[in-house]
């Protein structure tokens, strides 16, 4: 019997190819454990991935990095009847998500500046329509709380991490959201030495988030390689040892935030440590989050405490 076959969507250029990058690396540790459990195929994140992807036959697929795209594609797996995980987005059900809500994003951000003693919040963003929509959202959470919106409030940085300093302006206290998981976060903590900058980070970085999802496909196919669809997900459901909320979004998961050089335990003061940050420069972190591979993506491989 033929192994089950996997598509992994997973960006290969451009500005979210560090994402593609830990769901590879993770892919090559799964590959590795789970020999036998299935064959991963890697399918550049386009906007045609979805139906290549159906074409293909694939039995299940993971990955997705953008979560309009995400939101596009859902309807074609939906209809193939094919089981959808994805580690790093929402999109709704059926599709099982290990990401966080964006709306607690803003929302956390928010209670950051209040709780950091803010009259004000000033929000900065990147081009680009998912930082647009991230801003609007923390300026309706600010609403929402009473707090003021305006030039020379506490700064909210809402950017990929490798442009941080682009926004940063003046002292004080600023606040961005972080994942520690991706590569970029070295160039981060680069650009923010010397500034208090706080984090708003998930509590499972993207490299766990992606191992978890993936091992536990693997694990399910292992144990029955006849799984399709529903009872596939099912299986990968149970197989993940998390519940999952109707919409598919994993519940009890939430934002903190952290001084930047605490947001990783592995950290212990010394960082970056290495020029792609503590998740990705190797070594062996004491939350159990394994490092990320450097990989070539052009080819297949793949603080303290701000209590709110």
């Amino acid at each position: 019997m033929p192994r089950p076959s996997i598509a992994v969507v997973a960006p290969l250029t451009g500005p979210r190819a560090v994402w593609g990058a830990v769901l590879l690396s993770r892919v090559d540790q799964v590959r590795s454990t789970f020999p036998d459990a299935a064959e991963w195929h890697v399918h550049d994140e386009t906007p045609g991935a979805a139906d290549a992807v159906v074409r293909a036959g694939c039995t299940a697929i993971v990955g997705h990095s953008d979560a309009d795209g995400a939101r596009r594609a859902l309807p074609l797996y939906r209809a193939a009847g094919l089981p959808c995980l994805l580690p790093f987005v929402r999109a709704g059900a059926p599709a099982l998500s290990w990401a966080l809500d964006d709306h607690a994003l803003a929302r956390t951000i928010v209670e950051g500046a209040v709780s950091l003693g803010a009259e004000a919040l000033t929000v900065t963003h990147d081009k680009g329509a998912h930082w647009a929509m991230l801003a609007h959202k923390v300026a309706s959470a600010a609403t929402a709380a009473g707090l003021a919106q305006r030039p020379g409030g506490i700064p909210a940085v809402l950017a990929p991490q490798e442009r941080f300093g682009r926004f940063v302006r003046g002292p004080g206290p600023v606040l961005a959201p972080v994942d520690c998981g991706l590569a970029s976060f070295g160039a981060l903590a680069g650009q923010a030495d010397g500034r208090e900058v706080w984090a708003v980070h998930p509590q499972v970085c993207a490299v766990r988030r992606a191992r978890t999802a993936l091992t536990a496909l693997a694990q399910a196919l292992q144990a029955d390689p006849a799984l399709r669809g529903t009872a596939l997900t099912e299986a990968v459901r149970a197989h993940s040892g998390a519940m999952f909320a109707a919409g598919g979004g994993i519940l009890g998961g939430s934002w903190q935030v952290s001084r930047l050089g605490s947001v990783c335990p592995a950290r212990e003061g010394d960082w970056p440590r290495g020029p792609q940050g503590c998740c990705a420069s190797g070594g062996t972190r004491r939350d159990g989050c394994p490092p990320t591979t450097d990989i070539s993506l052009q080819t297949r491989s793949s603080t303290d405490a701000l209590l709110l």
